[in-house]
């Protein structure tokens, strides 16, 4: 960095001390920012029917009547609370470390749950009596959420 030559001799070296210290300081303020991961938490109605899920940009393990995850934001959404519940089940409570979802919130999460079926008591069997191999459910290629965020240097310009 080039400071103008009229400033005078002594201030010149603080002042450049200074601008390096407040640009170092950003720099790790974001690097921190970008890294940081929050606890997100679900209480189930009942026990959960599948023990992993991937919902809302995150990946679930479930336990009886609880699911744990851990990502970046912290932001919770009807729409993700929506995806987990068509997965495991009725949700109670939705959370994260920083923002929970309203009463009136989890039950247009749980419209979803009503789709989420209970897994078999036991495999279906052939005539044979060898039993046939469930069916995997189609999984969508791509999935957007709106707890993914961008973060940079350059301006978004949609007119691009």
């Amino acid at each position: 960095m080039t400071l103008p030559n009229r400033l005078p001799g002594p201030i010149r070296p603080a002042l450049a001390a200074a601008v390096a210290a407040v640009t170092l300081a950003a720099a790790s303020f974001s690097a921190a920012a970008a890294t940081t991961s929050y606890s997100y938490r679900v209480e189930l109605a009942g026990n959960a029917i599948k023990s992993r899920a991937h919902a809302g940009g995150v990946d679930w393990e479930c336990r009886a009547k609880y699911c744990v995850a851990s990502a970046r934001g912290g932001n919770v959404t009807v729409r993700g609370c929506r995806e987990l519940a068509s997965q495991v089940g009725r949700v109670v409570s939705y959370r994260s470390e920083i923002k929970q979802l309203a009463g009136d919130q989890i039950d247009e999460c749980n419209a979803a749950a009503a789709s989420a079926k209970s897994p078999p008591e036991r495999a279906p069997t052939t005539a044979g009596g060898t039993a046939e191999k469930p069916k995997q459910p189609e999984r969508p290629a791509r999935v957007t959420t709106e707890e993914l965020t961008f973060t940079g240097v350059h301006k978004w310009n949609p007119a691009k």
